[in-house]
């Protein structure tokens, strides 16, 4: 299932209802909806905030590959491979250089798998929760 809406905060409560109800109807262990919603949420505002510097559009898709879900996001913001991220500094933010960086440290906490690639029109970050369809699990 696909949503396709434009790079702004003000819409992460939309993003947020699609995540929720397109992982129901997928079948999606009600458990893992948290996890799910976090990583999702932290990527998209990284991608609002850091990637693009103005207006910009962003592509959801979530979708079922055995018991596994996966969520694809696509964007047109500058290019960055989470990969090649430096390791996050969790120390409390009043003794860190920077107040930010726990998005990334989250996202890999609650998902199994995290993959960027460049692709024609942009990004892609597709993130992977294991064994978490239901009707799938065998």
């Amino acid at each position: 299932m696909l949503l396709k809406l434009k790079a702004d905060l003000k819409n992460l409560s939309q993003i947020r209802d699609f995540v929720a109800d397109t992982a129901a109807d997928l079948g999606v262990a009600p458990g893992s909806l948290e996890d799910l919603s976090l990583a999702v949420d932290e990527a998209v505002t990284n991608i609002i905030t850091h990637g693009y510097g103005g207006p910009g559009d962003i592509e959801l898709e979530l979708g079922v590959e055995a018991s596994d879900l996966f969520v694809r996001i696509r964007d047109r913001a500058q290019s960055f491979d989470p990969s090649l991220a430096r390791t996050t500094d969790l120390r409390p933010p009043g003794e860190r250089d920077n107040p930010g960086g726990y998005g990334l440290f989250l996202m890999r906490s609650v998902m199994d798998e995290i993959a960027h690639r460049t692709i024609e029109t942009g990004n892609e970050l597709t993130m992977i929760k294991r064994d978490v369809v239901l009707d799938k699990i065998h």
